[in-house]
């Protein structure tokens, strides 16, 4: 996973909701060196800090993981689908499993 690209839509929405970075780490209930430490792209954030932070910044940790520009439209919109109606117990094993793939892929490219 990449961290730049969470660590842009962290920032970016963070920005459209109009909080500092003190003001979303409260509201997520980490420090505010952590937020810089992500929006830097130093750190990952765990599945529990990405559901907390969709909260705090109205989105969803569909929206903050996943990259449309790098997949087409049509298949953006599939994978969307299929994680709407996921509860938090079924996320976390698909979010995982992807990323093993993910890894394994580029271990054999």
């Amino acid at each position: 996973m990449e961290h730049a690209l969470i660590s842009k839509r962290i920032q970016h929405y963070r920005h459209l909701a109009k909080l500092s970075q003190e003001e979303l780490a409260d509201m997520v209930g980490v420090s505010d060196t952590y937020i810089r430490k992500l929006e830097a792209g130093d750190r990952l954030p765990s599945l529990n800090v990405v559901m907390r932070l969709a909260s705090a910044l109205d989105t969803t940790p569909n929206h903050l993981l996943l990259l449309s520009t790098a997949i087409g439209n049509s298949n953006n919109s599939r994978i969307l689908n299929l994680l709407s109606d996921c509860t938090p117990d079924e996320f976390v094993i698909l979010f995982e499993n992807m990323v093993s793939l993910k890894e394994l892929l580029r271990k054999h490219e």
